[in-house]
């Protein structure tokens, strides 16, 4: 009973603007994985949605971008959302960004990290912005948080969730507890001998330790891990296009750049750099990205040729 009405209130705002903003729009056509008999898992990965109680366009992209997430025949298995879903943590956005998950998203898993617009882009109060997150989180998802960093695990895949411990815009502020636990669950995640994310909306480089004189240093554990083991990285924040540096391993671990999926013009437009997300599919021996557009149903390509990229697994997946 505790967050009863406040589901019940952003039921009705997320109807509301669906009916308003995004409303009468056909359903794409089907989709699905590249081979659904050998696909493992598979997830639909988001960033950057920005939902703002006065900007109509993007609340359009989001809206129609989750009805073709749902046009998946295989269904995914966890849906990402890796930061700044709304525009400056206020109520009403995020009442319009949980509604309407909760009404399109019917019964998914849902994973939803903060980024510094969820926390206030640098004003405000802190702690008061974060525990609303964590109050919406709870309500809508049943994570209860008390730190802003978690883990989750679906299927047996350990999903590790890195975040900003301090007000910021565009760096993430990371405690040594943090890090020493999340090498803790790195050790737990090599236990069950299958590939490993790790989530954050900052990329690995754009880390600010609250310790000045911390050892620790983020893309070294994320790269003597991969040594060994599989483990991916996928982060949002700097809007970036669908483009050849989407995916790389520069620094000696598989890293993803997602797309702002509300990225509109610079006159509020929705243009042809609205709508994008990824699908990560997870085989045997290798897991694939493909990015979409989900505003348009239609798949990215590259040089006139799918805009993808596969990275084969150290450790293939044992049959079940």
């Amino acid at each position: 009973m505790k967050f009863f009405f406040l589901r019940m209130i952003a039921m009705i705002v997320a109807v509301s603007c669906l009916l308003l903003f995004a409303g009468g729009v056909a359903p794409h056509e089907e989709y699905d994985v590249a081979d659904p008999e050998t696909c493992v898992m598979n997830l639909t990965v988001f960033s950057d949605v920005h939902v703002e109680g006065n900007n109509y366009p993007r609340y359009k992209v989001f809206a129609n971008s989750m009805r073709d997430a749902m046009q998946q025949k295989s269904g995914s298995d966890a849906f990402l959302f890796l930061g700044d879903s709304t525009m400056n943590g206020q109520n009403i956005e995020n009442l319009m960004f949980h509604g309407t998950l909760a009404r399109l998203l019917k019964n998914q898993r849902v994973i939803t990290i903060p980024g510094n617009h969820d926390f206030g882009n640098g004003g405000g109060d802190f702690e008061k912005i974060q525990q609303r997150w964590y109050d919406y989180t709870e309500a809508f998802f049943g994570r209860k948080q008390t730190t802003p960093y978690f883990c989750e695990i679906v299927n047996g895949f350990y999903f590790i969730v890195l975040a900003s411990e301090q007000q910021n815009i565009d760096s993430m502020h990371m405690s040594d507890e943090q890090f020493e636990w999340f090498e803790k669950m790195l050790d737990e995640a090599a236990q069950s001998g299958l590939p490993t994310f790790v989530l954050a909306h900052y990329h690995p480089r754009m880390v600010n330790k609250i310790n000045p004189d911390s050892e620790y240093d983020l893309c070294r554990i994320l790269a003597d891990y991969n040594r060994e083991h599989d483990v991916f990285f996928l982060c949002g924040h700097l809007h970036m296009s669908p483009g050849p540096t989407s995916f790389h391993s520069w620094s000696g671990f598989p890293e993803a750049y997602l797309p702002s999926l509300t990225l509109l013009s610079p006159e509020g437009e929705i243009n042809e750099e609205s709508g994008f997300g990824e699908i990560v599919e997870i085989y045997p021996d290798r897991v694939v990205f493909r990015i979409r557009n989900f505003y348009t149903g239609e798949w990215a390509l590259l040089n006139d040729a799918p805009h993808e990229v596969t990275w084969y697994l150290k450790n293939p997946i044992p049959a079940a």
